[in-house]
């Protein structure tokens, strides 16, 4: 069945969990580590404004906006959290401002959610790349794989 998402949100939360341990090993910061896990799941917000803008409706059900994402048929799909420019600026802007664990915690978080998402949905190689999704006018006929 093809659909906007496959990594469903139980997957999410298992892989942000694990990876959280990771970095609360690696870098012993409960900030780092509640950062991580926290924008391992939550960058997926942005389902629920793709769901607005073709339903015209808020998903009052979880499992409303889940047979969205599987089933999609929307003409448009622009999941602007989903960034990989966006993640560029991140990483640039930990590096660049030195700023703290807690800003990696969340990019780390950021970075296998995505990386998740480019491996297990069906869409187009550069579907991430906001620019891509812009050039494409958003529509899903364009950037997903049928």
């Amino acid at each position: 069945k093809g659909g906007m998402f496959l990594m469903q949100a139980r997957y999410h939360v298992i892989v942000s969990a694990g990876v959280s341990v990771g970095v609360q090993a690696y870098f012993n910061s409960w900030p780092a580590t509640t950062a991580c896990f926290l924008s391992g799941i939550l960058i997926d917000l942005d389902h629920f404004l793709d769901y607005y803008i073709e339903k015209k409706t808020i998903p009052f059900r979880y499992k409303d906006l889940v047979d969205f994402c599987i089933d999609f048929k929307g003409k448009r799909v622009f999941l602007l959290l989903h960034s990989y420019e966006l993640l560029i600026m991140l990483w640039l802007s930990i590096y660049l401002l030195h700023l703290d664990l807690a800003w990696i915690g969340f990019a780390i978080g950021v970075t296998v959610h995505m990386a998740f998402d480019q491996f297990t949905n069906p869409i187009k190689p550069l579907f991430y790349f906001l620019t891509y999704r812009i050039l494409n006018h958003f529509k899903s006929s364009k950037l997903l794989l049928k």
